[in-house]
């Protein structure tokens, strides 16, 4: 398989996620589009969306973990960083991002 092919497949898997998990059914790959973007996909409202699909992604480990180690009612994340001077970063499932802002959006009304 080329990496092209993987590429494009990688991203139009991606762009359904978020068609299905977001408000964004308008969102497309940039590919379809004439013109030089640096998204890969576009229409998401102030979201730069980055696609990477990858035969392997260390950083999942920790989210395997999380999932493991979560109980049901739980939403599994991992919140980490690099050594140095770098910020912090989430990562999660897409399908928990609603579960995820309910979440958020609860406590801050609380």
């Amino acid at each position: 398989m080329n990496s092209r092919q993987k590429g494009k497949r990688g991203e139009l898997e991606a762009r359904n996620a978020v068609r299905e998990h977001l408000p964004y059914p308008e969102c497309i790959r940039a590919a379809q589009v004439s013109g030089a973007f640096s998204a890969d996909l576009l229409n998401t409202g102030r979201l730069h969306v980055e696609v990477k699909r990858r035969k392997a992604i260390a950083a999942l480990h920790f989210l395997r973990q999380a999932i493991g180690d979560a109980k049901p009612d739980e939403i599994p994340f991992v919140v980490m960083r690099e050594d140095k001077d770098t910020d912090w970063v989430v990562m999660f499932r897409l399908s928990d991002v609603g579960a995820f802002v309910e979440e958020i959006n609860s406590k801050a009304k609380a």
